[in-house]
C-alpha cells in the first residue's frame, strides 16, 4: 500500500521529473545500526555540551536516522529551518565542524509565541561559532543560489502549510538554494493519505506521498523513503493527543538536486 502511494505521487508529478523510485525503507533497526556505527553520527550524539533535555530525546525521534539522511560532512553549509531550540542545528554543527556552517531559522511568528526561541536568548546558551541564526517568515525564506549543501525540516514542513506558507514557492526555492548534488532532508509525522491536504496539516501531519509529489514537481530527485510505523497510531488524531504523543507514524524523506 505505501509503495502504491508512492508512485501514485509520481504519477501526479510533472512528466519532466519521471525517475527510477527507490522503494521505501522500514528495516528500521538496521538503519540504526549503519547510523551508530558512522563516527560522526557518534561524536555529535555523545557530545556533553548538549543539555540532558536534548540527549534524552534521541532515542525517542530516531535523531541517528536523520543525521544518516542529512548524511553532512566537514565544511558543509546547512540551513535547518524552523529549527525551534536548536537541537538538529546542534547535532548538525558537530557534525559539519569548525570548517562548516548551519544556519538555526525561526519566523517571527514562532518567537512571538515561544520568547526562548529569540537569537539573542540562544546566543546566551549556545555558543558555536558555526551557528548563525535567520529570521524570516515562510515566503521570505531565500538565499543566494548554490548556497548550502544540506537542509533540513525536522517535523516542521506540516506547519508551513498549516500557517498558510506558500509551499509550492518555498520549494522552488529552496531547489535554487541547493548546491547541484546537494540534499533537502523532510521527517515529519506520516497522514492518512486519503484525506485533503487541510486536514492532514490541521492534524500536524503531511503523508509521505504527498511530500513527494511536492519536491519532484520542484525538480527534486527522491532519493530514499525510510517509514517509521507505530502500532499506537492509526493517523485519526492530532500528533499532541495524548495516546498518540510522541508514537506517531512518521517518515524520513531524502530529495535531492541533481547534478545537472
Amino acid at each position: 500500500m505505501r509503495a502504491a502511494l508512492l508512485a501514485l505521487a509520481l504519477v501526479m508529478a510533472a512528466p519532466a521529473v519521471a525517475q527510477e523510485t527507490p522503494e521505501p525503507r522500514n528495516d528500521i533497526a538496521a538503519l540504526r545500526k549503519e547510523a551508530k556505527a558512522d563516527p560522526a553520527i557518534r561524536k555529535a550524539l555523545a557530545d556533553r555540551s548538549r543539555t540532558m533535555d536534548s540527549r534524552l530525546r534521541d532515542d525517542g525521534r530516531m535523531v541517528d536516522l536523520i543525521l544518516r539522511a542529512a548524511a553532512a560532512k566537514p565544511g558543509d553549509r546547512v540551513l535547518d529551518i524552523a529549527s525551534g531550540g536548536g537541537y538538529l542545528a546542534l547535532l548538525l554543527s558537530a557534525m559539519v565542524g569548525d570548517a562548516g556552517h548551519v544556519d538555526l531559522h525561526n519566523t517571527p511568528g514562532w518567537i512571538a509565541q515561544f520568547p526562548s526561541m529569540e537569537p539573542e536568548r540562544q546566543q546566551q546558551v549556545i555558543k558555536r561559532p558555526n551557528i548563525g541564526w535567520l529570521t524570516t517568515p515562510w515566503n521570505d525564506i531565500d538565499a543566494p543560489a548554490a548556497s548550502y549543501d544540506v537542509i533540513m525540516l525536522g517535523q516542521v514542513y506540516h506547519d508551513i502549510i498549516l500557517e498558510g506558507g506558500d509551499y509550492e514557492g518555498l520549494n522552488t526555492r529552496l531547489f535554487a538554494m541547493l548546491k547541484p548534488g546537494g540534499r533537502v532532508v523532510v521527517e515529519d509525522h506520516d497522514a492518512n493519505a486519503t484525506m485533503y491536504l487541510g486536514q492532514q496539516v490541521g492534524l500536524h501531519r503531511i503523508s509521505h506521498g504527498d511530500v513527494t509529489g511536492q519536491f519532484l514537481r520542484a525538480g527534486f530527485v527522491l532519493r530514499e523513503m525510510v517509514l517509521i510505523d507505530s502500532t499506537f497510531d492509526d493517523r485519526k488524531f492530532n500528533v499532541f493527543w495524548p495516546t498518540v504523543r510522541h508514537r506517531t507514524d512518521r517518515f524520513v524523506a531524502v530529495f535531492e538536486k541533481p547534478l545537472n
